[in-house]
């Protein structure tokens, strides 16, 4: 309907609703300045058809809400069409300024209106007086059916307009919600990865702790204990860094970087030195691969072996890196010495399936014979 959906149609919908207005009172004033309205009492019957005429646009300029619901809004538009035909067949003049009405009219009903009934109410607008000038009970020009129907387009264009904001509007929305959970996620990714690395390696010097007082060896659970302290000292490091580079943007960033693909053989060193039974084969100039892809790659190698110390305490772990022109291939191989994982029990392996696919990659991990098994392979260059 033409009034009772202007306040849900943005700013620009707002200003017409003005506009209208101002439409009408100067179609009201003019009217009865042409037809002398106020020249005899008798001509009361005209202020009726002015007033009520004007008086739609004046509430829904004050009260949008009043002529939201259907109803009332089809009766205004049916009160402003029948006083407005009913002001030019009283006392018909030589452009007659009550066509004015339909003007604001045709506006309003394209800009808030469904289709169907902006169409519709547009044409009666457009064709009534000319219609009424045909049957001889106006004196209507060309140029009024003309104002209307131009009238009726610009409703329709700013209609088009506002619905256009609120897409954009919406959108906006969205990407910033999608950026706030690409976010978390990320956060979700860096903290599980270093968390569980750190009690993992941290668990390994707590054993070695516990085997060296068990043994009488004071000295070696001393060493153990300092090399716990330090992996303690190392992960609050990097995680102030990892929160210091996700909240940071453009070229203020910090300079420090995380954890890369070169950096595997130190990661390597670190869980071999807390006890774990590891060895790396790395292949290819792990400097050349790009951030993101080193970072994952990284990661990967950090729960798997993570998971190692979890799930197969005392098992050997293989690392196995290519660097090669076009791909860097990660692979993680432990005997088992426990049943392995439920899938869906914990977030490492959708962890690293999920950076693996972020940096256009595949991840796989399960058993082969009696080995468990993690598989990625992440393209280099453009992706």
């Amino acid at each position: 309907m033409p009034f009772y959906d202007l306040a849900m149609n943005g700013q620009g919908t707002a200003w017409l609703r003005l506009a209208a207005l101002i439409v009408a009172v100067t179609a009201a004033a003019l009217v009865i300045w042409q037809k002398h309205l106020l020249a005899h009492p008798a001509f009361w019957p005209g202020l009726i058809l002015v007033l009520a005429a004007a008086l739609p646009f004046a509430v829904d300029a004050r009260f949008p809400r009043v002529l939201r619901a259907p109803w009332p809004g089809a009766v205004a538009t049916l009160l402003v069409l029948g006083c407005a035909a009913a002001l030019l067949a009283y006392r018909p003049t030589g452009g007659d300024a009550a066509v004015l009405f339909f003007i604001a009219l045709a506006a309003e009903c394209s800009a808030a209106a469904p289709l169907w009934f902006s169409v519709a109410a547009g044409a009666v607008a457009v064709v009534l007086p000319e219609a009424m000038n045909l049957a001889g009970v106006a004196h209507v020009s060309l140029a009024g059916a003309i104002g209307t129907a131009f009238a009726w387009a610009a409703g329709t264009g700013m209609r088009a307009q506002d619905r256009l904001t609120r897409q954009l509007v919406a959108m906006q929305a969205a990407a910033a919600d999608h950026e706030i959970t690409a976010e978390r996620q990320q956060l979700a990714r860096e903290f599980h990865d270093l968390v569980g690395h750190t009690l993992s390696v941290t668990m390994l010097h707590m054993t070695a702790v516990r085997m060296s007082l068990d043994d009488g060896e004071v000295d070696e659970a001393r060493e153990s204990l300092s090399e716990a302290e330090r992996t303690g000292r190392e992960a609050m490091r990097e995680m102030r860094q990892t929160v210091a580079l996700l909240g940071s943007r453009g070229p203020a960033a910090p300079a420090a970087a995380l954890p890369q693909a070169r950096d595997l053989p130190d990661l390597v060193a670190e869980y071999g030195s807390a006890g774990l039974k590891v060895k790396l084969d790395m292949t290819g100039d792990p400097s050349t691969v790009s951030g993101d892809v080193g970072l994952a790659a990284y990661r990967i190698v950090q729960e798997s072996l993570a998971n190692v110390a979890k799930h197969a305490p005392g098992a050997a772990a293989l690392v196995t890196v290519r660097v090669t022109g076009a791909e860097l291939s990660v692979t993680v191989t432990n005997d088992q010495r426990s049943p392995p994982p439920e899938p869906g029990s914990g977030h490492g392996v959708g962890g690293m399936t999920q950076r693996a696919a972020l940096v256009g990659g595949s991840l796989s991990a399960g058993p082969a014979g009696r080995q468990w098994r993690v598989a990625a392979t992440l393209p280099l260059g453009d992706r």
